[in-house]
C-alpha cells in the first residue's frame, strides 16, 4: 500500500509540473482534458505495476490504447488519447526526466474521419425561422443562430462574448482557441438581430452578451440542447452548434471566398485545419475549375479560327 501511494504522488506531481508547462500556450479547457487522459493512462500504469519512469515502455502505450479500442471507444477519441500521452512524453524528455520520447516511434491511431453533413441554404434559412421571435428567448436564440452560421463561431467563443464585444460589423472573439484574438465580420442579418435583442430585451449595461432568463451566461451545453432542439422542430438531422461553423466555411467556399479569408474568420492556425472544414461537391469543384483556370474557352477559339 505504501510502494501504491509513492508511485501516485510521483504521477501527481510530473502530472502538475506537465499541466502548469502546456496551461501558458493552451486554453483551460485543454489542459483539463490532457490532465484526465493522461490520469486514465496513469489507472492503467497502476494497474501494471509500473512504480519509475525508467520502466515505463512503448509496448505500454500501445497496450493501454489497444485496451481503449477493445472497450469500444472511438477512433476519435483514442486519438485524443494518443496525443495526450505523446505530448507529456515528450515533455518528459525534454524536461530530462527521461533520456527519450518513448513515444516516437508510435504511429498515431487511424482516425476515420466521416465528412460532415453540410446543411444547404434552404436548410439554414428553415432553421433559423424556427425561434419565437415575440420573445425574449426566442429573439435571443435567433441572435445566436444568425451569429453561429454568419461567422462561424465556436460555441466556447460564442458563450465568452461580452455585449463591448459587439460592432456594428464585426465581433471581437478574445478568448479564441490557444487564447488567441480576432476580430470577426458578421453579417448586416446577424448584427439586426444581435441588435434587436439588445434593445428589445437585454439592454447596454456591461456583462456577457447572451444570457438566459436568469441573467446567467449561456454556456456550451446550453447552446448545444438550443440548437439541436431548432434541428429537431425543423426535422433536419445532425445539426449541431459545429455543424453552423462547418456550413460558415463551406458556404464561403462555394460562394468563392478565399482560403485564407476562411482560415482568418475561423480562427485557425494552418490552413491544413481549413481544408478539412470545407468540402465542396464534385459538380461545384468542376464549376469553379473551369471558370477559373486560364485555358477555359482555347479549344472552341481554335475551333473557330
Amino acid at each position: 500500500m505504501k510502494k501504491q501511494l509513492m508511485i501516485l504522488t510521483w504521477m501527481k506531481e510530473t502530472l502538475n509540473s506537465y499541466c502548469a508547462e502546456i496551461a501558458l500556450s493552451k486554453s483551460h479547457l485543454t489542459v483539463e482534458y490532457y490532465r484526465k487522459d493522461l490520469e486514465m493512462f496513469f489507472d492503467f500504469l497502476c494497474e501494471r505495476n509500473i512504480k519509475r519512469l525508467s520502466t515505463l515502455k512503448p509496448l505500454h502505450i500501445v497496450e493501454y490504447l489497444g485496451k481503449c479500442n477493445q472497450n469500444g471507444k472511438s477512433d476519435s477519441t483514442i486519438n485524443r488519447y494518443f496525443m495526450s500521452i505523446r505530448s507529456f512524453c515528450r515533455f518528459l524528455r525534454r524536461n530530462k526526466f527521461m533520456d527519450q520520447d518513448i513515444s516516437q516511434d508510435i504511429h498515431s491511431p487511424t482516425r476515420r474521419m466521416p465528412a460532415p453533413r453540410i446543411p444547404t441554404l434552404e436548410e439554414i434559412n428553415l432553421l433559423l425561422e424556427q425561434p419565437d421571435i415575440t420573445t425574449e428567448s426566442g429573439m435571443r436564440d435567433r441572435a445566436i443562430l444568425e451569429l453561429l452560421y454568419s461567422s462561424g463561431l465556436r460555441a466556447t467563443e460564442l458563450c465568452d462574448l461580452q455585449i463591448n464585444h459587439f460592432t456594428e460589423d464585426s465581433i471581437l472573439v478574445s478568448c479564441g482557441k490557444r487564447g488567441k484574438t480576432r476580430t470577426v465580420p458578421i453579417t448586416e442579418e446577424a448584427y439586426f438581430w444581435i441588435n434587436k435583442y439588445i434593445q428589445d430585451y437585454r439592454g447596454k449595461s456591461k456583462g456577457p452578451l447572451f444570457t438566459t432568463i436568469n441573467n446567467s451566461p449561456v454556456r456550451r451545453q446550453f447552446l448545444f440542447k438550443m440548437v439541436t432542439g431548432y434541428a429537431q422542430k425543423a426535422k433536419l438531422d445532425d445539426v449541431t452548434t459545429h455543424t453552423l461553423r462547418h456550413a460558415c466555411a463551406t458556404h464561403l467556399l462555394d460562394s468563392g471566398a478565399d482560403l485564407r479569408l476562411i482560415q482568418e474568420v475561423l480562427g485557425h492556425s494552418s490552413i491544413a485545419s481549413t481544408q478539412r472544414y470545407t468540402h465542396l461537391s464534385s459538380n461545384k469543384m468542376q464549376e469553379m475549375f473551369h471558370n477559373f483556370h486560364p485555358r477555359k474557352g482555347h479549344k472552341e477559339e481554335e475551333v473557330l479560327v
